[in-house]
């Protein structure tokens, strides 16, 4: 019986773990308490809700954005710019074809093969960031755009692209990228298969609407890439003088004044949201317990046995459970931003309809889904993604040394787990804060007068208080022993 226990135990605490990778997975003594930790995040944000209340009044929030211009070019410097441009684009479609051929015919190592790193941490993580620093970039190195560029047939496409689709086709790639992320134990053999479907997708799609519909709606990256860019404080513009000017603004500021033009770029905003927050959901004890510790006592006197005895045959039930949870997620978040919309309309008596505050506040949201993906994933960066400073030296596995780096390159960067968790405090409060901002200049514009903009936005204030408890509690799990 006691080796029973001991084995239950065991497989108990193996599967607790399985998603490790996006920690370090050791038991880390907060330096505070927890309690202290999130009464301080919210005194904060009702700190900042009441300066704003105070300070910040209309004329503020209806000037636009201010922009520093540093740099404009004139066509006859465009070339020498074009040059550099049109290397990079070689060098990144090239990144793309390595990722897919090291896949198919190198080692199957997961942390051997240059596609797993390239893909899933320097491209997938390294690149939201690159965005969220030095804004659209993606939007002129895109491989698949540079793949149907040269081609004409493909820049009109043949059919007009329905306006009902609007960003659904990039909502529905998100989710399928998430699940294969979390759920579809990819190997590098199978991730090239991936990618060259990817591709076929792409390539048949702007085939038939043609380039500009389709990555303005439809490629998922391209999308993702473009809303975190709107945060950045480098903007690159081309005005009407045909001259590219280099922009600098304030974090965060590329949001005010802009109205979200279809209710699937808002799903597709809290599932960038929701997926992250789940990833660090289904790491929790808590969420182990509800389904093999059987709690309710529902699948014992199903199974006759205990669940964990039953792993084999739950395990695909489990994933399947997973899933679901996954894919609905964006919509109980929509629910909860919809009913405190609707609570600020009622106490304010607003005639603006719930779905049209949804559009005007929905991108008030932005900062807090980039803080919660970078804070759950940054560790990820600098302790596998810079190791592709090695794997380029050996892609393929072989045990190469192309370029001398192939061994130190893999030295990855381990910080504190001290250092750790502060800085994930500071962004989280950080994206929180900006959130609050940009939802009080947002209402300061949408509603007759400051009293009715800050009563509407004392619901949203609490929503913003729950999503700051909930990130930190979720952020605290694996790190607290």
């Amino acid at each position: 019986m006691r080796c029973k226990s001991a084995l239950l135990f065991l497989l108990a605490a193996t599967l607790a773990n399985t998603g490790f990778a996006h920690s370090f997975g050791t038991p880390y003594q907060l330096p505070m308490p927890y309690w202290m930790y999130i009464y301080g995040a919210m005194a904060a944000l009702i700190l900042s809700f009441l300066i704003l209340g105070f300070f910040y009044n209309a004329d503020y929030a209806n000037r636009p954005p201010r922009y520093l211009d540093i740099k404009h070019t004139t066509p006859t410097s465009i070339a020498r710019k074009l040059r550099l441009l049109s290397v990079l684009k070689i060098c990144v479609f090239l990144s793309f074809g390595l990722a897919v051929v090291s896949g198919l015919i190198g080692n199957q190592d997961h942390y051997r093969n240059f596609n797993m790193t390239f893909f899933w941490i320097s491209f997938a993580l390294g690149a939201s960031y690159l965005s969220a620093v030095f804004g659209n970039w993606y939007d002129y190195l895109n491989p698949w755009r540079s793949m149907c560029s040269p081609f004409r047939a493909f820049q009109q496409g043949r059919y007009r692209y329905p306006e009902k689709l609007a960003y659904w086709p990039a909502v529905t790639l998100y989710m399928v990228f998430i699940c294969l992320e979390l759920f579809g134990n990819t190997r590098p053999y199978s991730l090239s298969l991936v990618l060259i479907g990817y591709t076929a997708i792409n390539v048949l799609c702007v085939y038939l609407v043609g380039s500009k519909a389709w990555f303005r709606y439809g490629e998922l990256f391209s999308v993702m890439f473009s809303l975190i860019a709107k945060m950045a404080p480098i903007h690159f513009q081309n005005n009407n003088e045909g001259k590219h000017n280099l922009l600098l603004r304030m974090p965060f500021s590329g949001l005010l004044q802009q109205r979200i033009e279809h209710r699937s770029l808002l799903v597709f905003i809290l599932f960038m949201l929701s997926s992250t927050a789940y990833d660090g959901l289904r790491e929790t004890s808590l969420w182990f317990n509800i389904f093999w510790k059987d709690p309710f006592h529902i699948l014992e006197p199903l199974l006759g046995q205990h669940p964990l005895h039953a792993y084999v045959l739950l395990r695909p039930w489990y994933i399947g459970f997973e899933t679901v949870c996954l894919l609905i997620s964006p919509y109980i978040y929509l629910g909860l931003f919809l009913f405190f919309l609707w609570l600020g309309k009622k106490i304010t008596r607003s005639e603006l309809s719930v779905n049209e505050l949804s559009l005007r506040f929905g991108f008030s949201l932005l900062p807090i889904a980039l803080v919660y993906h970078v804070t759950h994933y940054y560790t990820l960066v600098l302790s596998q993604g810079l190791k592709i400073r090695g794997l380029i030296s050996d892609p393929f596995g072989w045990g190469w040394d192309l370029f001398g780096t192939a061994i130190s390159g893999r030295i990855p960067i381990l910080p504190d787990m001290g250092f750790i968790w502060n800085s994930q405090v500071w962004l989280i409060l950080i994206g929180h804060v900006a959130s609050v901002y940009l939802a009080h200049a947002e209402a300061l514009r949408s509603f007759p007068n400051a009293r009715q903009a800050s009563i509407s936005q004392l619901p949203m204030l609490l929503l913003m208080v729950i999503f700051t408890g909930v990130g930190l509690w979720i952020l605290a799990q694996p790190l607290q022993g």
